[in-house]
């Protein structure tokens, strides 16, 4: 089980420079050390797929070419770890919109670093 960041970790990550939301999922692997192969062996799929599509499909995510699932972002939350409120906040910026620190967080809230 991952623990997710506390509310001014997420605010710090949220207020550095831009990133796209491939960027933000290869940092966040980089930073537990993994490699995308390593990541792709994790991952179990349904229908099964193969390891070299799975490996595919992460680097076109990364790359920013193929668009993130709910449920490949839910399994890389549990895998390595990305926190999909900071994921959530990139792909709205990637999108054009302009989402606030607090419309992604919501109002400070202890339990949600719990």
């Amino acid at each position: 089980m991952t623990v997710a960041p506390s509310p001014a970790a997420l605010a710090d990550v949220i207020s550095a420079p831009s990133i796209s939301p491939g960027t933000y999922i290869r940092l966040r692997r980089e930073e537990v050390g993994l490699t995308i192969e390593n990541v792709a062996m994790m991952i179990e799929s349904d229908p099964p797929v193969s390891l070299s599509r799975r490996i595919e499909g992460l680097t076109m995510i990364e790359a920013d070419v193929e668009e993130i699932s709910l449920s490949t972002a839910m399994v890389l939350h549990e895998v390595i770890g990305i926190d999909l409120r900071i994921l959530a906040y990139w792909m709205a910026v990637a999108v054009g919109a302009t989402p606030t620190c607090t419309g992604i967080l919501g109002p400070f809230n202890p339990q949600l670093s719990a």
